[in-house]
């Protein structure tokens, strides 16, 4: 959804496109291009400056779809509070409680909403990002580097109303990508969209900009989500008409796949422009793609969606696009789900009375927010009304058996006291029967103050307690209307070559406006397979990226103390390189080392020990 700050306006670059499958009741695939826009350091110290605007009038929700029904349902929500005692609703946890070790106060602005999303790469860069602004922290929490988005934005080019910013590392490339949208006018929109060259996120980026209205009919590109394929940056925008509210205004939900590596290199990117995804003539809503957390990477690629603005629906929509942009031959194909429990539009929540009228937190609609795909399995949570107290909560699924014979379950998560919104999820497993999950959501005690909270399950499908990691200071009260943007989206990703630990990013109420707080987590859960299986020698490894186009981690366990040699061999045993000849201790294990200086080509990696220590697995250098 659009931020509340402006800068100017330009039109981007953007090749022609080409349409196929032009039937009313099928996918429109389009494909194209655009050239490189600009390679951007973030070390020029002319990229500081962060300016900001915030437009504190009213900002009424119209009463034809959205504001009806946030009455309704106030109307209910208060007439069930005055007529039912609170109850102690707490139910004895019985999964282990993550542990937070650290938290602390990160992003701030003074445009709203705070939109929250975080990154972190194997080498410990954690890069959190709002409408605003990027920071970026060592896995400690300490400050390395502040970049404003919008004058990174305005180092590429004038661009109008910079907004929404999404944040990928992606493991197998250890690059990073950042996702915006610019403009609220279809002459004005463009998708920005930035790649870095390295894994340093305060390197150099190349960034490019896409049409955000290619269709001719004066939409705009609004609200995006990301996620990586083996070869892929997938991005789905909702297209938005022309000076009309976003709650009434929207036309069509569309997904970009592009191909990633294009990006990374500098070169012109490629790209298909899916679009006209319905059902029986109604267009899908918000479509969400399902970030990919088991390794290595595949081509096929995962989306979700549900009815988000029905009072009461248990329809969930599940996308599957079967191939990579370059493979030429990609397919989209959609199939309906019945969920177990069914979702709904949430009412908006009260937070404290400081004297002055309630101030309401907008909770929007039901929309999936956030989902990951492991394993056969896809997660995926939304805000949702809770029938049983009529309240805000989080809607938190799981479909399972997502290749075939699909099944949707769900659970809400809210209290008689105490309601939750825009939920972000993490894989925290590590093997194809360890479906661990780490969920991140918001939170606001009743007529209380908003912070943020946790909440894991664990492989057996058990949940911890929920755990409030950050509690409000204030309120929120940055505009003259009494509703506030409690923000739109949350972030959490684990440190992928680590098996327990975790990064998000929420918001909290300090001093009258929201802020970033960030935490880092830690699950002491033990991954049910701490040795996967793998094909070389007495001893199993395990080893990514793989292929490799920068950087290869390797995770094994040492049974006892002992002098390994590890080295490079050809498919013949040659040998080629020594990485390490040195003393390794008991226990689990993890390395990394460069692979740049190798030719592309397929080789041995050998781990043999002075004490019946021998392992081995096969690789390739891209």
């Amino acid at each position: 959804m659009r931020n509340l700050f402006t800068l100017l306006c330009i039109c981007g670059f953007y090749f022609c496109n080409a349409q196929e499958n032009n039937t009313n009741n099928l996918p429109i695939k389009t494909n194209g291009g655009a050239a490189l826009l600009k390679v951007i350091n973030l070390q020029d110290a002319s990229l500081d400056f962060a300016p900001e605007i915030l437009h504190v009038d009213a900002h009424p929700i119209p009463s034809a779809e959205y504001g009806n029904k946030k009455d309704s349902l106030l109307r209910k929500k208060l007439a069930f509070q005055k007529n039912n005692l609170a109850v102690n609703n707490k139910i004895r946890a019985t999964a282990s409680n993550p542990i937070v070790q650290k938290g602390f106060v990160a992003n701030v602005t003074s445009s709203t909403p705070l939109d929250n999303d975080i990154a972190v790469s194997n080498d410990g860069k954690v890069v959190s990002v709002i409408n605003s602004n990027m920071r970026i922290y060592d896995d400690t929490g300490k400050l390395l580097t502040t970049k404003a988005i919008n004058t990174m934005a305005a180092a590429a080019g004038n661009f109008a109303w910079i907004s929404d910013p999404r944040v990928l590392y992606d493991p197998e490339a250890d690059r990073f990508v950042l996702v915006c949208f610019t403009g609220v006018l279809s002459y004005e929109s463009k998708i920005l969209v930035g790649f870095t060259q390295t894994n340093d996120p305060a390197g150099v980026w190349n960034f490019y900009s896409l049409n955000g209205s290619s269709f001719g009919d004066s939409t705009f590109s609004d609200y995006p989500i990301i996620a990586l394929t083996k070869s892929d940056l997938l991005m789905t925008f909702n297209q938005v008409k022309d000076n009309v509210d976003w709650t009434v205004g929207f036309d069509q939900s569309v997904i970009w796949q592009i191909d990633k590596q294009k990006g990374y290199n500098a070169d012109s990117l490629e790209y298909t422009l899916w679009s006209n995804l319905q059902l029986n003539g109604k267009r899908y809503r918000n479509i969400c793609p399902a970030k990919q957390q088991s390794f290595p990477y595949t081509d096929t690629s995962y989306f979700v969606s549900v009815r988000n603005v029905d009072f009461e629906n248990d329809s969930v929509f599940l996308f599957t696009l079967n191939n990579s942009y370059q493979s030429g031959t990609a397919t989209l194909n959609a199939q309906t789900l019945i969920s177990n429990k069914k979702y709904g539009f949430p009412p908006n929540v009260a937070q404290k009375n400081t004297g002055i009228a309630t101030q309401y937190l907008m909770t929007n609609d039901a929309r999936v927010l956030a989902a990951i795909h492991e394993n056969n399995r896809i997660y995926f949570g939304s805000n949702t009304v809770n029938p049983q107290y009529l309240n805000a909560g989080v809607y938190l699924a799981c479909i399972k058996n997502v290749n075939s014979n699909a099944v949707v379950s769900a659970d809400i998560i809210s209290k008689d006291t105490i309601e939750y919104a825009y939920p972000s999820m993490a894989y925290m497993g590590n093997s194809s029967n360890d479906h661990k999950v780490l969920f991140n959501f918001s939170h606001c005690i009743t007529n209380g103050l908003p912070g943020n909270s946790i909440l894991y399950k664990d492989a057996q499908e058990n949940y911890s307690d929920i755990i409030a990691t950050a509690n409000g200071l204030s309120i929120c009260n940055a505009l003259s209307d009494s509703i506030e943007r409690w923000g739109d989206y949350s972030g959490i990703q684990k440190q992928y070559n680590k098996y327990t630990k975790a990064f998000s990013a929420n918001s909290v109420a300090q001093q009258n406006r929201f802020r970033t707080w960030i935490n880092i987590i830690n699950n002491p859960d033990a991954p049910t397979n701490t040795k996967p299986n793998l094909n070389i020698g007495n001893t199993t490894i395990s080893l990514y990226p793989n292929p490799s186009i920068g950087n290869i981690n390797v995770e094994f366990y040492m049974p006892l103390k002992q002098k390994v040699h590890i080295y490079i061999t050809d498919l013949q045993g040659k040998l080629l390189h020594t990485i390490i000849n040195d003393y390794i201790k008991t226990g689990n294990n993890i390395f990394k080392f460069c692979t740049a200086p190798l030719p592309k080509g397929i080789y041995v990696l050998k781990l043999v020990g002075t004490q019946n220590f021998n392992s081995g697995k096969i690789f390739r250098v891209e």
